[in-house]
């Protein structure tokens, strides 16, 4: 069985992409469930695109073959109203289908934690809700440290359930 050696990551802004990078991300290959659960990638880049208050940052997942996922964070104005004011949260994060299993969705989020230490220092935890069928997600989450609140709530598709990670600060 060949050997899957661990990928290196790179979390890079929406913003600081080469145009090729960007045609990337939209052309992700991303599931009709996943788009379901959050939306398309169009949409989570127009959502970079329209903040003018650096209060919503689009995140390509880069590894050695190149971009593998996007996701969105937001804070401050943007943050949902369950969320913690001094969260930051992850909104619509996605891996193109022909990466999922691989655990690139843990390493994504260990280094999303490093990447707001650094980027957003004034965020004490990140934050986000799942859709109670997103077992994988689930997974993905708990993996890279995210404590379930054990509160369910009634979402657009059906229970949600909130997760959340402490941010150790980088100084």
């Amino acid at each position: 069985s060949k050997q899957m050696r661990p990928s290196t990551i790179a979390l890079i802004r929406w913003q600081d992409l080469k145009p090729s990078e960007q045609a990337s991300v939209l052309k992700l290959d991303v599931s009709a469930q996943q788009v379901e659960f959050a939306g398309t990638v169009e949409l989570a880049v127009a959502a970079c695109e329209a903040d003018k208050n650096n209060d919503v940052a689009g995140i390509a997942i880069k590894d050695d073959e190149g971009i593998i996922g996007f996701l969105v964070l937001k804070r401050r104005s943007k943050l949902p109203k369950w969320s913690n004011p001094s969260a930051a949260v992850i909104s619509a994060m996605r891996i193109d289908q022909g990466h999922q299993g691989k655990g690139l969705g843990s390493i994504s989020l260990l280094a999303l934690t490093e990447w707001v230490a650094i980027n957003w220092p004034e965020s004490s935890s990140l934050a986000l809700s799942v859709d109670e069928e997103n077992t994988a997600g689930i997974r993905a989450y708990a993996k890279a440290g995210f404590q379930d609140h054990g509160v369910r709530v009634q979402g657009r598709i059906g229970w949600v359930r909130y997760m959340s990670k402490p941010i150790v600060s980088a100084g």
